[in-house]
């Protein structure tokens, strides 16, 4: 529905933006939490099972299966059933492009307070 709404656009003006403004705050929340975040970059090197993530991050389970939750609703994640264990993995190609773009725009913000607090 957002690609059709969207196009190919390179900026989104604030009319197109409008209507998919809910889902960008549901990305935004899916986003905000360190482990989150954490649990895309190691789902972009492969499919895992929760208790992989659980012990990668050094959290009790029931914690990295709440964040899996969050973000397979935010349609960031998909699961699939292998035998007894649930297997994560991106739902979208483009996962990796979006944690690199913001990882990007924090960096560049960090030099820009650097540089404006240094004169």
């Amino acid at each position: 529905m957002c690609a059709r709404k969207l196009g190919n656009l390179a900026f989104v003006p604030n009319n197109a933006i409008t209507e998919v403004a809910e889902d960008l705050v549901t990305l935004g929340q899916a986003l905000s939490h360190q482990a989150r975040v954490r649990i895309l970059a190691i789902l972009a090197e492969g499919e895992r099972c929760g208790c992989e993530l659980a012990g990668m991050l050094g959290l009790d389970p029931s914690v990295v299966s709440r964040h899996l939750a969050l973000l397979a609703e935010a349609g960031l994640i998909v699961s699939r059933r292998e035998g007894q264990r649930l297997l994560w993995r991106l739902a979208h190609p483009k996962v990796p492009l979006i944690l690199s773009c913001l990882a990007r725009l924090s960096c560049e913000r960090t030099e820009n307070d650097v540089v404006a607090n240094h004169p």
